[in-house]
């Protein structure tokens, strides 16, 4: 597909209308915000324009950067961004432990708002969850006292929640102690036109004293010396979860909220683990499997309405006793359903096959046929494949790792790798598993993937491992190969449940393996909280997809050489975005491509790593960082947080705005999209013949300029930069 500008669009256009080639109604529009896709933003896929996220003029003095442990999120519908960053100072002593705010999007730019409140200024504030809309936080907070001889140390911690910038609400408070451990495991995220989010609170903790005297807190002290209870805060009170409805303790041995045992913990142990009403909490207890006396095996249990408990994991037809792990898979946005895995053969169907198994537990069945065996040979242990399990938002779908069949060619192949459960609808009496893809194991242990709400669309990675065997998956000729992922650098693939396809989408318009790998942004992952509300990947619809890469995936990338055996972010790494074939990427026009069209977001410069901070769910937001000034008002000389928005952009900023403090002027700007690696570009259903990126917009030349400071070099555009550094993936 080419990808030009667009009133070289529109003009080639209303020729081929001329010439008869399409009609002349069915001529282009250009964009509705065509005023502001000027500079950089003037090809940009999609009617997008650049928006600078971060605002301008706050006294930094650091650069916008990401690493283990900092996160950016992206509200679900793309008008908040949430920031979490110990290197970014985007407002001196906001707060002593970096930037923890949330950027709004209001009708004149974007505005941010810090989360610490005044009077909480120089406390140690650690973020714990958001609603999905980003406007109400829960988080943590300490701060340093004077202590005897001059020296400092540590204050109680503070757990609150409310709306971003207060007034904020106490949920718990501990003192700072010994053995004593305490946070927030996880929160409602609301019901629209009901229960708002963050009603209910569960936190974790070996305090005791979290709650009143009485009969609850004498539950409590019967907890092993060391092992925490779960509390759950709703109606402004806390509450001790692991009781049964008698309100006693279950066991002494402790609970977690979700929960997968060694290797696997903290890989999406907490998916749905609280209701979106709140009305349903899912737990472990034990919280780990105890050799001593009065330990349990674990179970996997259900709290509804803060009064009844119920065992979820109770066998059913059958008399067994629980043994090994079991792994808490994930559940349904409303807990309607929830799945779970274990070594245990706990129905009939279940005893006449092979473990570990996976089970559905389906709370609206009749009593007594409630749980389904869902899969079988799944992990229950160790990290073996990502990915492990997924559910989807409405609990209609599971992916998991396991072995299963699927019909290829006229016959059916069985394999083990990713396979696709579909919970029975209608009058169907139990689900199906289907073989979706054997992919080639990963990098990382802990690569995360996505589902869309409806469980259609997968996104999965694979490879990375220096193998050169590509994904396999059941198709029309048997199980066949995605070669273009054969070259044994990590990939990003997406499977569609209606037709069975799997397509390597960052392997760009080529039908050879892409050279370089590409890597979601788990370090900037919202890991505290409930992971289905990380970062999305692809849109809801299932159509695009955005990711980052080292690949040079367009001729307008041209910022560093590709290095083999490196296999970490580094100066060459970009932000991309992929459209399915039939896509509309402006009026009139639409994707062209056997294997979609791929697009590049960011700059392609020569400006160090440009990074994916995720999207909004319908796609219209990507969020990405980068030192490329792609805006006249972005902050100088530093990394930026930008949103490339459909139909986005705001007036240019009036004139006398911030320039940098070692150059002057700025260079006429260059499109970034002369044409994608895709193969053809059309409209109104008929190819345009080729035509030839407009110019962009006249600049005065520019003055000459100063040497630009220590650390820096000026790029194309006659500003000045931060260099990458030659090792490490971050600058």
């Amino acid at each position: 597909m080419r990808t030009v500008a667009r009133t070289a669009v529109v003009a080639a256009a209303m020729l081929a209308g001329v010439l008869g080639l399409v009609p002349a109604a069915a001529a282009l529009a250009a964009c509705p915000n065509e005023e502001f896709r000027v500079g950089p933003s003037a090809s940009l896929p999609d009617c997008r324009a650049y928006e600078l996220v971060t605002p301008e003029n706050l006294g930094r003095t650091e650069d916008v950067t990401f690493e283990n442990g900092d996160f950016a999120l992206a509200a679900a519908g793309g008008d908040a961004l949430a920031l979490d960053a110990l290197g970014a100072i985007l407002e001196p002593g906001a707060n002593s432990s970096g930037v923890r705010a949330v950027f709004s999007r209001t009708a004149d730019g974007w505005v941010m708002k810090p989360i610490p409140t005044p009077d909480m200024l120089g406390e140690h504030v650690f973020l714990e969850d958001f609603g999905p809309d980003l406007s109400q936080v829960a988080f943590s907070g300490w701060n340093l006292l004077s202590g005897p001889g001059g020296a400092f140390e540590r204050g109680a911690t503070t757990f609150r929640m409310g709306p971003v910038g207060g007034p904020y609400t106490t949920v718990a408070k501990v003192p700072e102690a010994y053995g004593i451990e305490t946070r927030i495991q996880g929160v409602n995220h609301g019901v629209a036109d009901g229960v708002p989010a963050l009603s209910d609170v569960v936190v974790e903790s070996t305090d005791h004293a979290l709650l009143p005297a009485g009969p609850e807190r004498d539950a409590a002290e019967q907890t092993e010396a060391g092992l925490p209870d779960l509390y759950q805060w709703s109606g402004g009170q806390l509450h001790l979860l692991n009781v049964n409805s008698e309100g006693k303790l279950l066991n002494p041995c402790g609970a977690v909220l979700g929960f997968k045992p060694g290797f696997l913990q903290g890989t999406g142990d907490k998916l749905g683990a609280v209701s979106d009403d709140g009305s349903k909490v899912f737990f472990t207890s034990p919280r780990k499997e105890h050799e001593g006396p009065g330990c349990p095996e674990p179970a996997l249990y259900m709290r509804v309405g803060g009064r009844q408990t119920v065992d979820v994991s109770e066998p059913q037809g059958v008399s067994v006793s629980p043994g090994g792990p079991l792994v808490y898979v994930g559940a349904s946005a409303d807990g309607s359903k929830v799945f779970f895995a274990t070594r245990t053969a706990l129905t009939p169907a279940a005893q006449a096959t092979t473990g570990p198994y996976l089970y559905e537990y389906d709370t609206k069945g009749a009593p007594g046929q409630r749980l389904a065996l869902a899969g079988h040979q799944v992990p229950v242990e160790l990290h073996v494949l990502n990915p492990d399990y997924l559910v989807s938002e409405d609990g209609s779908q599971v992916y998991y790792h396991g072995v299963c069949s699927a019909e290829a060619g006229g016959q059916q192949v069985t394999g083990q790798g990713i396979c696709r459960y579909e919970a029975p609808t209608g009058e169907a009496q139990a689900g199906k598993s289907t073989l979706v893809a054997v992919p080639r194991e990963g990098v990382s242990d802990s690569e995360p993937s996505f589902v869309t709400a409806g469980g259609q669309f997968f996104l999965f990675q694979s490879g990375g491992n220096g193998s050169p065997q590509p994904v396999e998956f059941p198709g029309p000729h048997g199980l066949e190969r995605e070669l273009r992922g054969s070259g044994g650098h990590q990939q990003l693939y997406r499977y569609d449940a209606a037709d069975g396809s799997v397509m390597c989408v960052s392997c760009g318009a080529g039908a050879g393996p892409a050279v370089g790998f590409t890597e979601l942004p788990q370090y900037t992952l919202f890991e505290f909280g409930d992971t289905s509300k990380s970062a999305f990947e692809m849109s809801e619809d299932g159509r695009r997809v955005f990711f980052q890469t080292t690949a040079d995936l367009v001729p307008q990338d041209r910022n560093g050489a590709f290095e083999e055996n490196v296999r970490r972010l580094g100066p060459g790494t970009d932000v991309y975005e992929w459209e399915q074939e039939g896509t509309e990427e402006a009026p009139g026009v639409f994707c062209r491509g056997r294997y979609g069209c791929t697009h590049l977001i960011s700059a392609g410069e020569e400006v160090g790593p440009e990074r994916l901070l995720g999207a909004s769910a319908n796609g219209r937001d990507v969020f990405f960082e980068s030192a490329a000034p792609l805006l006249p008002q972005a902050t100088p000389e530093f990394g930026n947080i930008y949103d490339a928005r459909v139909d986005g952009g705001f007036p240019p900023a009036p004139a006398g705005s911030a320039e940098c403090s070692s150059c002057q002027g700025v260079g006429s700007p260059s499109p970034q999209f002369g044409q994608s690696a895709s193969e053809t570009f059309s409209g109104a259903g008929a190819p345009l013949p080729p035509t030839s990126s407009a110019p962009g917009p006249a600049h005065p030349k520019p003055k000459p300029a100063k040497k630009c400071r220590r650390g820096f070099k000026r790029n194309r555009h006659g500003r000045c930069v931060r260099l990458a550094r030659k090792a490490g993936g971050h600058r």
